[in-house]
């Protein structure tokens, strides 16, 4: 039974009534206990994201188990960090993700590592009671041996007596950082493969949220300026994304239909006014999930539009919308709704269109809680014959698909 740790992290101790009481557990590298302080990738979110806030909190160090039981008899505000679960969903809502696990399967020398999905016949690892563990068994994946820490299945794998486990990429690094130079250097040859992303973020029970009803959405505006390079893709999957852009997007960089109506869009609109942009965007804001959209439905049910569809349709799920920007920052075209029609203020056009910065932007991940999948945005400048900037293309990018086409 782990010792319960009550920390008061950068708060007087005045101030524990009034402080939202959190509850977590240590799972290194996202919460670890070093020299009696509670540190880590999410413990720095959260203290940033608070501090930001001014909310005085506490933080309470226990089996996770408790800590869920805690919430949801109310005597715990929230909890962390935590993938998203139905054991919560009637008790509590989860945030906005500030961190994500990436999970690959590890495999032992002399495996086939490009089984395609859930390896059969292997003996398989877990930690007990480990969201791997909990996830293999769920999709009907026998667990060999379950052990009591990650450095267990390690020294298992390279003794011979399992053949793969599943881990998250940054644990996977944290445990090869305790076991000595010799076992670190055999297993640091481990053969990998992707699974997929599992979002981490902070359950805050509903009674909390019902007496703070503007606590959310404060607390996950927050997170995108707290959270750090965990949400961002690496340089390897950065690579890969790109290469699927330039295999499947560049060439439509100079498709006469998409140079002509961005080319046709930008003129017309070069002395729109700021008056009347905002007008626009204000319509299609207003439109968007409602029954009757005449501005949308004119725009989707464009030439250029129905292009895009069918370009986005024959991606088989990869690319999850595609979309065109004239020079003013306007939607020219869209393969799906978007949720503004004025994009000029967006990350995208101003490192691109609208400073030159750049031909390419890639954008971090983002996590749709709705649909469950992750995708990034990639955008890039579209010129005409004559090398004259026309517009910009923006395509969402299913990337769990990206990187598991990859491999």
């Amino acid at each position: 039974m782990l010792k319960k740790w009550c920390l008061a992290i950068g708060l007087l101790l005045t101030f524990h009534a009034s402080a939202v009481e959190l509850r977590t557990t240590i799972w290194p590298p996202y919460q670890v206990m070093l020299r009696g302080e509670l540190s880590g990738v999410s413990m720095s979110t959260v203290q940033c994201v608070f501090g930001d806030m001014g909310e005085p909190y506490s933080v309470s160090v226990m089996p996770w188990g408790r800590a869920i039981a805690d919430l949801k008899n109310g005597e715990a505000d929230g909890l962390f960090s935590s993938l998203p679960t139905k054991e919560l969903a009637d008790s509590a809502v989860m945030s906005a993700p500030f961190a994500l696990e990436k999970w690959y399967w590890y495999f032992a020398p002399g495996i086939d590592s490009s089984i395609d999905g859930f390896p059969r016949g292997l003996r398989t690892g877990a930690v007990r009671a480990s969201n791997q563990e909990r996830w293999l068994q769920k999709n009907g994946m026998p667990v060999t041996e379950t052990v009591n820490e990650g450095k267990q299945l390690l020294r298992l794998v390279a003794a011979g007596r399992l053949d793969a486990f599943v881990a998250d990429e940054r644990y996977f690094k944290e445990l090869l950082n305790e076991v000595d130079a010799s076992e670190r250097e055999r297993l640091s040859r481990l053969q990998r493969r992707f699974i997929r992303y599992m979002p981490l973020g902070v359950y805050f029970g509903k009674h909390f949220l019902a007496e703070h009803p503007d606590f959310m959405s404060e607390f996950n505006e927050l997170i995108g300026k707290c959270a750090d390079s965990s949400i961002n893709l690496s340089g390897v999957e950065r690579d890969q994304v790109e290469a699927i852009f330039d295999e499947r997007i560049r060439p439509l960089l100079k498709h006469s239909r998409i140079v002509t109506a961005l080319d046709a869009q930008s003129r017309v609109n070069e002395t729109v006014t700021d008056e009347d942009i905002a007008r626009r965007d204000r319509q299609w804001r207003a439109e968007v999930g409602q029954a009757v959209q005449p501005m949308i439905s004119g725009e989707l049910g464009r030439d250029i539009s129905a292009f895009l569809q069918v370009v986005q349709e024959a991606s088989k799920g990869l690319f999850t919308e595609i979309f065109l920007v004239d020079r003013s920052g306007l939607n020219a075209g869209q393969s799906a709704v978007t949720t503004d029609y004025y994009q000029g203020d967006e990350a995208p056009f101003q490192q691109t269109l609208g400073a030159a910065v750049s031909d390419l932007y890639i954008g971090p991940i983002e996590y749709d809680a709705s649909s469950g999948f992750f995708q990034v945005k990639v955008s890039s400048v579209v010129m005409n014959p004559d090398g004259k900037l026309v517009g910009m293309i923006t395509v969402g990018v299913d990337v769990e698909k990206a990187l598991l086409k990859s491999q």
